[in-house]
């Protein structure tokens, strides 16, 4: 790969690199493939180009979207399933378009389309986004599916909820889970010994549906029943994407100790520093307060002795100042 490539994603959570599908889907395959790229998660969707994450940037020269980035990565070198041998090839292949069929719509539907859900993916996407693009790109994401769900699904996300044929699309996906926890069975990759673009798609569908709390999520109880795929999640997570796993942290919690057992490593480290912010805060507000305090009486007793000076300069008594002045 050339010097200076940066990919451009969104920034994880519930233990994953990415909320995003097609960012995680990117970044899998740049970690399987160990290709030596600077990930960065403060990213504006603006400057991709196309409205949306992922994009390799280059220099001046950008790959937006999987297809582009993939098909870079392959001429660079980083080809993902350049150890697959041609008969698993073409089948992974076929698996990963009918995975696309069963997996898409269900994804875009319960992430995008139901009501109540997208209020929650709404705002994961907006706390990434910098404003004021955060109060319109989200939207583009549930117009996207609302063709999707369209096409493939066979209804209208903007029809009353009782009009929506949810129970086709849960089936189907249900269906999907219990071929893929067959077909991976106890092995760790879905084709032989080493990974595959297939994995990298299985990976990043599962992993956000397992993951994510949605107020009505159906796939997530029935992945909990295929003990494989967990562990295939899991496992990919922590022991690939360790380094770039993100939580946001529930900072309501005042009384939250670092030594509490129950606080996960990044949570842990999260109090930690915020603690070490909170005292140099308050020895930085003793000092800037001593210092304003000693100012003070210093100008006063040079004004008292130099009352022939008109110089333009009238400082407020204790009782005029207020509280914002003092901030």
């Amino acid at each position: 790969m050339r010097l200076g490539a940066v990919l451009y994603v969104y920034k994880g959570e519930w233990g994953l690199p990415s909320i995003d599908f097609e960012c995680l889907r990117v970044l899998c395959l740049i970690k399987f493939t160990r290709c030596p790229v600077v990930i960065e998660t403060n990213a504006n969707p603006l400057r991709s180009g196309a409205g949306k994450l992922p994009y390799l940037q280059i220099g001046d020269e950008k790959f937006v979207g999987y297809r582009q980035i993939k098909k870079l990565l392959d001429k660079e070198g980083y080809a993902i399933n350049h150890e697959l041998r041609k008969k698993d090839l073409h089948l992974s292949e076929c698996f990963a378009n009918w995975v696309f069929t069963k997996l898409h719509v269900y994804y875009h539907y319960y992430l995008y389309g139901e009501p109540n859900n997208f209020d929650i993916t709404r705002a994961l996407y907006a706390k990434r986004t910098p404003f004021p693009f955060n109060f319109y790109y989200p939207s583009t994401y549930q117009k996207d599916a609302h063709d999707i769900v369209s096409i493939m699904g066979g209804f209208d996300i903007d029809d009353k909820l009782e009009n929506h044929n949810v129970e086709y699309i849960t089936s189907e996906a249900k269906k999907c889970i219990n071929v893929l926890s067959k077909r991976l069975g106890r092995n760790l990759w879905f084709f032989g010994d080493k990974y595959s673009e297939f994995d990298a798609i299985v990976f990043s569908y599962l992993a956000i549906l397992f993951k994510i709390t949605l107020p009505t999520n159906p796939i997530q109880n029935h992945l909990k029943g295929c003990p494989n795929l967990v562990n295939f999640i899991n496992r990919i997570s922590r022991d690939i994407f360790k380094k770039e796993a993100f939580n946001s942290i529930n900072t309501s919690k005042d009384n939250a100790s670092p030594n509490d057992p129950m606080l996960t490593a990044t949570e842990r480290k999260f109090l930690e520093s915020e603690k070490k912010t909170k005292i140099l805060a308050g020895i930085g507000a003793v000092v800037a307060m001593g210092s304003f305090a000693a100012m003070k009486i210093f100008y006063k007793k040079f004004y008292s002795s130099n009352d022939h000076y008109d110089v333009g300069i009238h400082y407020d008594d204790d009782d005029d100042m207020d509280e914002d002045d003092m901030d």
